[in-house]
């Protein structure tokens, strides 16, 4: 039975002191159910209006699945697509009124899968899908674009403030040499960044740096040319993959704080509105170890990848023999180099006995993802094994914003199966909006649910 941890960081503020007191005597009451409100959205088609899911098996559309919804002031909900430029509107009865946007470069277009953030003063859409940000009323209607907001970095996590401020969460590639070497290594930069949306002017109050994935070596030889991963320095093997543990996770809240937090160690520190450290504490989770079942799951899919590496690539066509005439020396680049990768694969087949042993395996992460409620929770989902990972019984631990622990119970879900991430599932005035599958159904299982949060 699947037991994923949620930590409740309840951060007293005295805006939201008496809604988090309500918040954590639900907690203490446990266990905590979310019950699906069943009028909510029955006017909708559901097979009409996720038709892309079943798409999905067969064309390359991307996933339906993947959709961001944001909840405005009066309960409607506005979802936006990864396999569509479109967002779509949905009323507080949870029934579908309209759709805008398309794919272009006009005005109330987007030439990129559009990207939806929380409303910010009560009235604006604000969207990004290329070409800068846009903003729309909640009727969908396009208002303005600011076309001196050019980001140049991708956007995260987004969190309205007031009078037009918003704080974000933005990263960028940086560039660094390996000194006394001929090898170059990209790495992230994770900023925080406090926006005018309406002057489109920005300063980065914070800024942090992730160790790099790859690193290339500099050549202006084509032919010695090559890319290398960077291996973790404790030389483990991770589950999942190393780029998730090392990837700084943030928390923004409506105070103009933030939080960083790391899926290694469980460390999590605060900052305040200008950027400064204020105070840190860990988490109170032991993270879960590799089992020998784990271990030797991994091996036995990390041995047939590689096998169906080797077997597809000795499908492909062999690349045509270098001619030489004279001093003119012919080579057919544009061919994949079938015979390297094979034996790459060969080679990497040898080595993979470790993968067997649980003792070359780090621990699991701490975490798997964080969601900010709209009275300033912060729920930190702690990561679960894969044998975890079928039902929907969730433990709950609240935390004071010093790590003092409040109240330990459960999330219960019955009916959904549900995916915990601050794109998919929003909580807001004591409600849950979720992107969720319902259970044991013939038609299409893909919904927009609104659960209630209560004992």
């Amino acid at each position: 039975m699947k037991r994923m941890v949620l930590l409740f960081l309840i951060l007293f503020i005295p805006m939201g002191f008496l809604s988090a007191q309500k918040l954590l005597d639900i907690y203490k009451n446990g266990p905590v159910k979310l019950v699906a409100d069943k009028t909510y959205g029955t006017k909708n088609n559901w097979e009409t209006l996720f038709n892309l899911y079943y798409d999905t098996i067969t064309k390359n559309v991307g996933r339906e699945e993947d959709k961001k919804i944001i909840v405005a002031p009066d309960g409607s909900v506005f979802m936006s697509h990864r396999n569509r430029h479109e967002v779509w509107k949905f009323g507080p009865d949870g029934n579908y009124l309209k759709k805008f946007g398309s794919k272009g470069g006009k005005q109330e277009q987007f030439s990129n899968m559009p990207l939806i953030y929380p409303v910010v003063d009560n009235k604006y859409l604000i969207i990004s899908g290329g070409g800068g940000i846009k903003f729309f009323d909640l009727d969908g209607n396009f208002f303005k674009s600011i076309k001196s907001i050019k980001m140049d970095y991708p956007i995260g996590n987004f969190q309205p403030l007031s009078n037009g401020i918003v704080l974000l969460e933005g990263n960028v590639m940086w560039k660094a040499e390996e000194p006394g070497t001929n090898w170059i290594a990209y790495k992230w930069r994770h900023i925080i960044v406090k926006l005018n949306i309406y002057t489109g002017e920005d300063k980065i109050i914070y800024d942090t740096f992730e160790p790099g994935d790859m690193k290339y070596l500099n050549t202006t030889n084509k032919d010695s040319s090559r890319m290398e991963m960077i291996p973790p320095p404790d030389d483990k093997i991770y589950l999942p993959n190393f780029m998730v543990f090392k990837r700084p996770v943030f928390a923004l809240l409506k105070s103009g704080q933030f939080m960083q937090l790391d899926r290694r160690n469980g460390d999590v520190r605060v900052m305040n509105s200008g950027g400064k450290e204020i105070s840190r504490f860990k988490l109170d989770i032991k993270p879960l170890s590799i089992t020998e079942k784990d271990a030797f799951r991994h091996y036995e899919e990390a041995r047939n990848m590689l096998n169906k590496t080797i077997e597809q690539a000795r499908t492909m066509p062999d690349p045509p023999e270098t001619k030489v005439e004279g001093n003119k020396v012919t080579k057919y680049s544009g061919y994949p180099d079938k015979k390297g990768i094979i034996l790459r694969a060969e080679d990497a087949l040898t080595k993979i006995d470790r993968y067997k042993k649980p003792e070359n395996y780090s621990q699991l992460p701490y975490f798997s993802n964080i969601i900010v409620d709209d009275e300033g929770n912060l729920l930190v989902f702690e990561f679960t094994s894969s044998e975890e990972r079928q039902s929907n019984i969730f433990n709950v631990i609240a935390y004071d914003s010093n790590g003092q622990k409040l109240a330990r119970t459960s999330f219960i879900c019955d009916d959904y199966d549900l995916s915990f991430s601050d794109a998919k599932f929003v909580i807001s005035k004591g409600y849950v909006y979720a992107i969720a599958r319902l259970k044991n159904t013939t038609g299409m299982p893909l919904r927009l649910v609104k659960f209630k949060i209560t004992n």
